[in-house]
């Protein structure tokens, strides 16, 4: 179980409360939150927060931004909040000076909760009504064994296989050479 802060409320509701307050873009509620959650005690926050960085199921803070949708500005919030967890035991005011560069980074970022929509619409979709999708024609090509007993080749992988939409806005230099040497290599087999 996971203790109370040193002002006795509940982590875990400080770190939904953190969470929410980045989403709003409100950085001084979050701050308070992070601070609370800092100076509660030096394992609370290298063992709860911060353990093991980024990869931890236990690592609640810095696995917010990803829940946050502030993806975009993600290297940066990783990068600060690495360097936080480097510093706590030397200077505690480093440390939170660098989870301060984060939360502001993240209030002040852009921020969208269409991947999580779509991940949970695709994905409840599935597992509650058991849907299943359909596999397109143009999905078997070359690659498939559906699509070689259709007898498609690298013509037709070319023109729906690899079709890009939108498409490019620039010229691949590279795409005619690229299909020659395919195609050598497909006859040298």
């Amino acid at each position: 179980m996971i203790p109370d802060t040193k002002s006795g409320l509940p982590a875990m509701t400080c770190v939904s409360a953190l969470q929410k307050a980045i989403r709003r873009g409100t950085e001084r509620d979050a701050m308070e939150f992070v601070c609370e959650l800092m100076h509660t005690s030096k394992a609370f926050y290298t063992q709860s927060l911060l353990h093991d960085g980024l990869q931890s199921p236990r690592s609640y803070l810095p696995r917010r931004p990803r829940h946050i949708g502030c993806a975009a500005r993600f290297p940066v919030v990783a990068a600060s909040l690495a360097a936080s967890r480097d510093r706590y035991s030397k200077s505690i005011g480093e440390a939170r000076l660098m989870v301060g560069n984060a939360i502001r980074t993240m209030c002040r970022a852009p921020k969208s909760r269409a991947g999580c929509h779509f991940a949970a619409a695709i994905r409840l979709r599935a597992q509650f009504e058991g849907y299943a999708p359909e596999i397109p024609d143009w999905a078997n090509d070359r690659h498939t064994l559906t699509g070689r007993k259709l007898g498609r080749g690298l013509d037709h992988f070319r023109k729906e296989g690899a079709k890009l939409i939108p498409p490019p806005t620039g010229d691949d230099p590279y795409e005619d050479e690229a299909y020659r040497l395919w195609a050598i290599k497909q006859q040298r087999k």
